[in-house]
């Protein structure tokens, strides 16, 4: 499948490299409103650019691969679905709960496929506790506890910071892959609060720290915690089921790790599996997934409506703060 790659940053430069190394996809274009991110990008990636119009209007471009910042996702993402093209977006899918439920109407009414991209859903340590639910290790999941974060000093004075742009701080950064995450092993959650707060940078107007705590319909429970305050990339979730525990410790930044431990009441022991020597390919993977999923008529996830869903846990947040 042929991709054009829009948002020339350090994630789009990721998602092109992704795409090149693949052996089911194809890095066909790319493109940047800014002349200076794409100039540097074409030589990287050694790939002739288009523009935006042309992108849309090639027939041989089956996905459109978007990497821009928030502001841009609604209105690529609908112009993208309704010029036929599939969409593999990076999260979140929007800058709040409003633009969110547009995208999604208009996903409804599209032939093409819509996923958000959550690459930690493809960390080894992920996929393997997600093996272990799946053949009822540890019983039916209850709950889902988790903590995320690194040292937002390198977001400094950029697009993050400025609500306008982002729509959020932290949670809609990394958070997000925390309330996708909980809903990928626990389910919907129907309610939910938090706080929001700047406990280091006093004067930006989005939060750097944030918290938040849900519920399903029949009362299985999640806990997140956020942060641009770590001084180091951190991430962490357990698993609490009626059989057994999964803790996961995963690769992030420089924090070392992506182990999984986990115990059953069964037997009482205690197993680990350790994946720090595999070198981290969770956007490889999540590419390849997309396009085989696509190839094969198959469900891609998260989808349209898994998204909207995270935006509606992050709208109660800061709706309940």
């Amino acid at each position: 499948m042929n991709f054009a790659v829009i948002g020339l940053g350090s994630f789009g430069i990721k998602r092109a490299k992704a795409i090149k190394s693949s052996k089911v996809a194809k890095l066909k274009t790319i493109f940047d409103l800014n002349n200076q991110s794409l100039e540097k990008a074409k030589e990287i990636l050694s790939v002739q650019s288009y523009n935006l119009e042309k992108i849309l209007g090639d027939k041989s471009i089956d996905v459109v691969c978007i990497c821009t910042p928030n502001k841009f996702h609604k209105d690529l993402i609908i112009r993208s679905l309704n010029s036929g093209k599939h969409v593999f977006c990076e999260k979140p899918l929007a800058r709040n709960f409003k633009e969110a439920e547009e995208i999604f109407e208009v996903s409804k009414k599209s032939k093409a496929i819509l996923q958000i991209a959550s690459n930690h859903r493809f960390f080894e340590s992920v996929l393997f506790a997600k093996k272990l639910v799946d053949k009822g290790t540890i019983g039916e999941v209850l709950s889902f506890t988790g903590r995320i974060g690194h040292n937002g000093e390198r977001l400094k004075d950029s697009w993050f910071w400025d609500k306008e742009i982002s729509g959020g701080g932290t949670l809609l950064d990394n958070g997000c892959h925390l309330l996708d995450l909980s809903r990928f092993f626990v389910g919907n959650f129907i309610s939910g609060n938090g706080i929001i707060s700047n406990t280091y940078w006093k004067n930006i107007s989005v939060e750097d720290t944030a918290s938040g705590v849900f519920k399903t319909k029949d009362g299985k429970t999640a806990s997140i915690f956020c942060s641009w305050r770590l001084l180091s990339g951190y991430f962490f979730f357990e698993l609490n089921g009626s059989e057994g525990y999964i803790n996961v410790d995963g690769r992030f930044d420089t924090h070392g790790g992506d182990k999984i431990f986990w115990s059953t009441k069964k037997d009482g022991k205690f197993y680990s599996e350790d994946f720090s020597h595999i070198k981290p390919n969770s956007y490889q993977l999540e590419i390849d997934n997309f396009v085989n999923n696509l190839k094969n008529g198959k469900p891609c996830s998260p989808n349209a409506k898994d998204a909207l869903e995270v935006m509606r846990m992050i709208k109660f947040i800061y709706e309940n703060n």
